[in-house]
């Protein structure tokens, strides 16, 4: 293969990762305006088209992030003593990522981070602390 044409792809190649990666870039820039639009909108506790929580469908026990869209919609209304009451953990930890992003990310992703979420979703299955721990 004559090198010239190699260049000529090599080029065409890049040409079209560009364009796949500003579509990739407009798609997620769009959904991302899209999502919190959505929410501000519509109330996830009484649209249908919102998802419910599988695990609570099949177990009755609500999991660690059951209530975070709700609460997510009443910290978007200006209420977070709503917010609180529906997920406390996702209320919490959306504070503590604005705050301070780099280092939350990273204990969420932690051994630690995993532990507290497992025991929240523990927690908060236990009927004296159902009411302290959102509903």
């Amino acid at each position: 293969m004559p090198r010239g044409t190699a260049v000529a792809r090599r080029i065409m190649l890049r040409l079209h990762m560009s364009l796949v990666n500003s579509r990739t870039r407009c798609a997620s820039i769009g959904l991302g305006l899209l999502a919190p639009a959505l929410l501000l909108t519509f109330d996830p506790a009484t649209t249908w088209w919102f998802p419910s929580c599988p695990f609570h469908a099949i177990t009755g026990w609500l999991c660690p992030l059951c209530g975070s869209l709700r609460a997510l919609h009443a910290l978007f209304l200006g209420a977070p003593v709503a917010a609180l009451g529906f997920n406390p953990l996702t209320t919490s930890g959306l504070a503590a990522w604005l705050i301070a992003r780099e280092r939350t990310t990273a204990f969420c992703f932690s051994a630690r981070g995993f532990g507290i979420l497992i025991a929240f979703g523990v927690l908060r299955n236990v009927p004296g602390l159902s009411g302290w721990l959102g509903h």
